[in-house]
């Protein structure tokens, strides 16, 4: 299917004309797929990034003259290319400001477009229909150029593709009521010429668009009849030979006549249309399926727009009225059903049975020879029996008595002992094919009965089917939400390490749940801090939620960190003969099993933009609460570069200063009314600093740093080797 999102103005046109002429030139790619030039048809050129709706840079040419053709940019020499007065070649860059020093180039014949592709030396067409690459021009700008086209009849439309990486020219051109299609190739280089019937009389041509695929290229052009027809052209057919006759074949039929329209090729199945009638002063921009000919996507302009219409990275640009405007679209494959909208009810209930098939029976193998789930599928089948009655049903039809057996997955009938015997039989079929919808029909079965029945709360079938680490948060959205109602930090903790999609709204949740569930029911809750103990030193329970300090023997520095220079405010003291007798070190502030809750959130992926809005929810003991816990760790990792953080599950320095940064963003005007915030906050400034002044000590002796690695030692004669210590300080 195809969608239009909410379209937005790029920018305002210089002028407004009265005849319908166009006031743009052309929209054209500039290199990345956020920004794109406009060639107005007065003076200008100008580079804009779409989704700033700002401009880069702007050049434009002296009075009196006047450009010709749209400016594009060379891809391989990252030049922008414009033509003025039909012969004047200027090639400048982003940074040139003025359009008058730059490159300029006098050709000997009139260009009608330069055409551009990735790793491709650009392509000039000129208006006589020959075709040469900017180099070739550039060598020597006033050769003689040829002339392909007959009297009368000029190029209408052009466009450029990629055949297996080869380019491929092709133009529409017209002579009286007639059109001519030139195809142009390159390797070897030949020129075809074909002429392009009409599929009804008396109707003209307004626009085309085309693609090249699997070596056929096929042109889409738009009728003034309402009619879009296409014609195919074998690639690897065309030579020199005499022209050819072609007709083109009707694809889709637009609602009557129109006066002027721009027609765009999406992708395989979706083609944009914008048409205008005569009859009703407004036009219309809509996508249309192709494949099942059908209107997906319409979207309606009060103005008259100029009937062009451009297309880049999923974005739609068409000039109305006195601004340029883009209409970002969607575009997906789409399915019979979809399309004549009979898709599958999403609302069908998530429990009915799924078959599954004795292969072993229906290949003719003795089932007895090759272990299956049979047995734990008929176990399972009479678990669900009892609780409720069920059918085992059979394939009648089959005549080689292929067997189906219906997985009931109806848990909401059988006991919670039941239950788990349910689900331990059934997970040994890991090896079966839909073994992920086995598990998500079954979990999501289990929390609707959990909310149903308050009393009802299988947590161990819980843990193994989350252990199988099929499921997801979009597969089951409201297992979480059950687990955060219940207070299960174990299985919280069990998924945020499982799930890859996991929203900023329920992670936020999960980490003031953390934050402000009981001691109780932490040391209650049977979680694995084997690994932390490594790196997180608790001091008294009496102060658990107080930032303490104890001496301890001195250490030597390995990254210039002291808490006692950190006090002094001073990080100079980097040699192990200036350090103080003694240092403090910090106790971390909150038990050993909430540490390892909260690091289960700190590794967590998230989007900045979309957790900051839910962080400011988060009170503001538990600001501090977190801000002590992210302080010390911060200060625990810098303690001792070489030291080991053991295991996958802990937080980087990266992700620990992130999140300081975040949560002091969105409550910094909190934090700093707070009486008991001074002090930590006053640590957390000084620890910066000292970190600053660090690694600025470290860019002074980069340079000596370079100066012993570019030194030459003298080779010496010897067939022993012996390592040499450079000592820096």
């Amino acid at each position: 299917m195809a969608a239009l999102s909410e379209h937005f103005t790029l920018c305002g046109l210089l002028t407004g004309t009265d005849d319908g002429k166009s006031e743009i030139l052309g929209v054209e790619p500039a290199g990345e797929p956020d920004r794109v030039l406009v060639t107005d048809s007065v003076q200008a050129v100008t580079l804009y990034k779409v989704s700033d709706q700002k401009p880069q840079g702007a050049w434009a040419v002296k009075q009196g003259q006047s450009i010709t053709c749209p400016a594009v940019l060379n891809p391989e020499s990252g030049e922008f290319i414009v033509v003025h007065d039909d012969k004047v070649l200027r090639i400048w860059k982003e940074d040139n400001v003025n359009l008058d020093i730059a490159f300029k180039a006098t050709l000997s014949a009139d260009v009608c477009r330069i055409h551009t592709l990735p790793n491709t030396d650009p392509l000039v067409l000129f208006k006589g229909g020959a075709v040469h690459f900017l180099d070739s021009l550039l060598t020597d700008p006033q050769q003689k150029i040829g002339t392909v086209l007959s009297d009368g009849e000029r190029i209408v439309w052009s466009e450029i593709f990629a055949d297996d990486g080869q380019p491929l020219i092709v133009y529409l051109t017209q002579q009286f009521s007639n059109y001519f299609v030139y195809i142009h190739k390159f390797s070897p280089v030949c020129v075809c010429k074909y002429h392009l019937k009409p599929n009804t009389e008396d109707s003209t041509i307004l626009d085309c668009s085309g693609s090249v695929k699997s070596k056929i290229f096929t042109l889409l052009t738009l009728y003034s009849s309402g009619q879009v027809c296409q014609t195919p052209f074998p690639v690897s057919l065309i030579n020199k030979e005499t022209e050819r006759v072609v007709s083109a074949s009707p694809l889709l039929q637009l609602s009557g006549p129109i006066e002027v329209g721009a027609l765009n090729f999406l992708d395989e199945s979706h083609v944009a249309v914008l048409i205008s009638s005569s009859s009703e002063q407004k036009e219309c921009l809509s996508i249309w399926n192709t494949t099942f000919q059908t209107l997906q996507a319409a979207r309606n302009f009060q103005q008259r727009t100029s009937a062009q219409l451009w297309c880049y990275d999923n974005k739609l640009f068409v000039p109305h009225g006195k601004t340029l405007v883009v209409v970002p679209y969607v575009c997906e494959a789409s399915c019979l059903a979809s399309v004549l909208g009979k898709s599958r009810n999403i609302q069908t209930s998530v429990l009915e049975n799924v078959p599954f098939v004795n292969w072993d029976k229906l290949v003719g193998k003795d089932p007895e020879t090759k272990p299956s789930n049979a047995g734990a599928q008929k176990k399972v089948l009479q678990l669900s029996e009892r609780g409720a009655t069920r059918e085992r049903k059979t394939n009648a039809n089959a005549g080689n008595g292929t067997e189906s057996i219906l997985y009931p997955f109806d848990v909401q009938n059988i006991s919670q002992t039941q239950t788990e015997a349910f689900v331990q039989q059934l997970l040994l079929g890991k090896e079966d094919t839909d073994f992920q919808i086995t598990v998500g029909k079954i979990t999501q079965g289990l929390v609707k009965w959990c909310m149903a029945d308050p009393k009802f709360y299988p947590q161990s079938s819980f843990v193994q089917l989350v252990q199988t680490n099929t499921l997801s948060y979009s597969l089951c959205p409201d297992l979480l939400s059950l687990f955060l109602e219940k207070r299960d930090v174990p299985l919280l903790q069990l998924c945020l390490h499982s799930f890859p999609d996991v929203p900023e709204v329920i992670l936020c949740s999960c980490l003031k749940a953390f934050l402000s569930i009981s001691e109780k029911l932490v040391n209650a809750a049977q979680i694995n801090t084997e690994l932390a103990s490594l790196y997180i030193d608790v001091g008294d329970k009496d102060k658990e939620h107080k930032y303490t300090e104890h001496p301890e023997e001195p250490s030597v520095l390995q990254n210039g960190f002291s808490p006692t220079a950190l006090e002094e405010d001073s990080c100079d003291e980097l040699i192990a003969e200036s350090l103080p007798q003694t240092t403090q070190k910090a106790t971390c502030p909150i038990s050993i099993k909430r540490a390892v809750l909260v690091n289960s959130i700190l590794i967590s992926p998230y989007n900045e933009s979309f957790l900051l809005p839910h962080l400011k929810d988060m009170s503001g003991d538990q600001v501090m609460f977190f801000l002590r816990y992210l302080l010390y760790l911060y200060l625990k990792f810098n303690e001792n570069i070489t030291i080991n953080h053991p295991g996958k599950q802990m937080p980087t320095v990266s992700q620990i200063v992130d999140w300081m940064s975040m949560l002091l963003d969105a409550h910094f005007a909190t934090v700093v009314m707070l009486s008991d915030a001074k002090a930590l906050l006053n640590k957390i400034q000084k620890t910066v600093k000292s970190q600053l002044k660090f690694y600025s000590e470290m860019n002074k002796i980069e340079g000596c740093l370079a100066e012993l690695k570019e030194l030459k030692c003298p080779a010496r004669v010897s067939a022993r080797y012996s390592i040499e210590v450079l000592q820096l300080y």
